[in-house]
């Protein structure tokens, strides 16, 4: 064998075994790239779920949070409801208060009964059986109240629980106002009820109308007028 066919031998073993190297070397770095790559994915994969866990865990904490603030919410709305509910009854019963001190003007349905002396007074023999006293204004002012009226004035003058009804010759005096006939007592209460109560067998309109003239009437809306009195004579 040649010289030459020797070199040319040892130049294709050569050539051939960088060759082998050199594709060994990429695919060796390429396989290591690619591993590379394959930890830095596992490390963001388990980085994501690590994080997805810890988003989880703190969504289940808000929720408990959400729950708690909506039972203190719940109790402070019951709360609210109660107080609203007591101040509602408070309010009710400070009105109801009120319209019996007659210090607030009312308004609503009732009765108005008319009195005044009969027309034939002058011609009987004993004048004062037949015109209007205090004893029967009196009289129909109590069978108002035992019925259920809320609310009474006689001749615009508001009745109070110490209110005076006091005959001076022909005028009554209410609340220390003078009044003369007709007198007009209005009552706010069920219309129906005191009618009833005043129309009762041997009652009020029964046993004064056979001495003086009483008209009634149910009325759908009244209005009575706040007392106007002074205060200090009330507990007098």
């Amino acid at each position: 064998m040649g010289r030459r066919h020797k070199f040319n031998l040892y130049l294709t073993l050569v050539t051939f075994s960088t060759g082998f190297l050199v594709a060994t070397s990429v695919e060796t770095t390429k396989l290591m790239q690619r591993e590379r790559m394959n930890d830095q994915l596992f490390q963001q994969e388990t980085q994501l779920n690590e994080r997805i866990l810890a988003e989880k865990e703190q969504n289940r904490h808000l929720e408990n949070q959400l729950l708690d603030l909506q039972r203190q919410v719940g109790k402070v709305e019951e709360a609210m409801a109660q107080r609203k509910s007591e101040a509602a009854g408070i309010l009710s019963e400070l009105e109801a208060a009120r319209m019996r001190a007659g210090v607030v003007p009312v308004e609503g349905p009732g009765v108005v009964i008319t009195m005044q002396d009969n027309q034939n007074a002058g011609s009987a023999a004993d004048v004062t059986n037949y015109i209007v006293h205090e004893q029967d204004v009196r009289l129909v002012v109590n069978e108002l109240r035992a019925a259920g009226a809320e609310a009474i004035s006689i001749n615009g003058q508001r009745l109070v629980s110490n209110s005076a009804i006091r005959c001076v010759g022909p005028t009554i005096i209410v609340n220390g106002i003078k009044s003369a006939a007709p007198f007009v007592i209005s009552a706010i209460g069920d219309p129906h009820t005191l009618e009833s109560a005043l129309h009762l067998p041997g009652g009020v309109m029964q046993t004064l109308q056979d001495f003086v003239q009483i008209d009634m009437a149910k009325k759908e809306k009244i209005q009575l007028p706040a007392y106007v009195g002074d205060a200090k004579s009330k507990h007098s």
